[in-house]
């Protein structure tokens, strides 16, 4: 792979690549061995992993991926709540905890950590929904205080054919069914639903959609994404300026200034535009 990588500098002039690979980071001997061979050649580079794996990996190995040129580790955390995250099979060792201890890991390396969240998971129980929302808002905050760099992107909550785990039921409850067929998936409205974007689920309602939306264009505009090399100066101060009491106060709802912002300036999502790192 490094010789690889190398032949492409030579011949295209290359400076970074991303590795898409959710497995990269498995074989930590493999990793830190590729880094040592290229932490000379002027490289910064992006990968997936996933937050039990990362975790496993000491600061001094962690400091020798950022030498290296690592710039920023991408993993799904779903939810800071560690009874979804045991729903959802996780896996055992994966927690809200262990999300948060490779965040601080992440930061003393000078990595920059993307966390993808998952926002309202099925329930009967409207209250329990709300309080999923609730906590993972809570938890994204807790996050951003933790590393301000730390990249977040949210998605709603899309079921899909294969799931298995303890969220079938929840799902069978709610009277939720996929398409029958091949020319409803191609319906636009499928196609939104199956971007996380527009959900189709009978457990949740305009007010908990707008809940979630609401918060990431605050998110969004308290802390623009390092993905939109556009917003800096004066954009990125008008922006955190505008979101800096809704931010603080908790206050979400019809956010039409930010929105404004956003649109206006071409706001980009690090989900819509892929890495980018100074």
């Amino acid at each position: 792979m490094h010789h690889q990588i190398i032949e492409f500098k030579n011949i295209y002039g290359i400076d970074s690549i991303e590795f898409t690979d959710n497995n990269f980071f498995t074989s930590k001997k493999r990793v830190l061995e590729f880094c040592k061979l290229i932490e000379n050649e002027n490289f910064t580079w992006w990968a997936e992993g996933r937050i039990d794996t990362l975790n496993n990996y000491s600061e001094q190995e962690l400091n020798l991926l950022s030498k290296s040129g690592c710039k920023m580790i991408f993993w799904g955390a779903e939810t800071g709540d560690d009874e979804m995250l045991k729903k959802i099979n996780k896996g055992g060792t994966v927690s809200g905890n262990s999300i948060k201890e490779f965040v601080v890991k992440a930061k003393n390396a000078g990595i920059i950590p993307e966390l993808s969240f998952v926002l309202g998971m099925p329930d009967n129980d409207e209250k329990n929904v709300w309080k999923q929302i609730n906590s993972d808002i809570k938890f994204i905050k807790q996050i951003k205080k933790i590393n301000k760099s730390a990249e977040i992107i949210i998605y709603i909550y899309s079921p899909i054919p294969t799931t298995e785990n303890e969220l079938s039921d929840e799902l069978i409850k709610s009277g939720f069914k996929f398409p029958s067929n091949i020319e409803d998936w191609l319906n636009p409205a499928w196609e939104n639903f199956d971007l996380r974007k527009n959900p189709l689920t009978p457990w949740l309602n305009s007010k908990m959609i707008n809940r979630v939306k609401n918060f990431e264009t605050v998110l969004n505009a308290r802390y623009p994404s390092i993905s939109d090399f556009k917003i800096k100066g004066f954009k990125k101060f008008i922006f955190q300026l505008f979101a800096f009491c809704r931010y603080a106060l908790n206050f979400y709802s019809f956010p039409y200034e930010l929105r404004f912002l956003q649109k206006i300036w071409k706001y980009r999502k690090p989900e819509t535009e892929g890495f980018y790192a100074e």
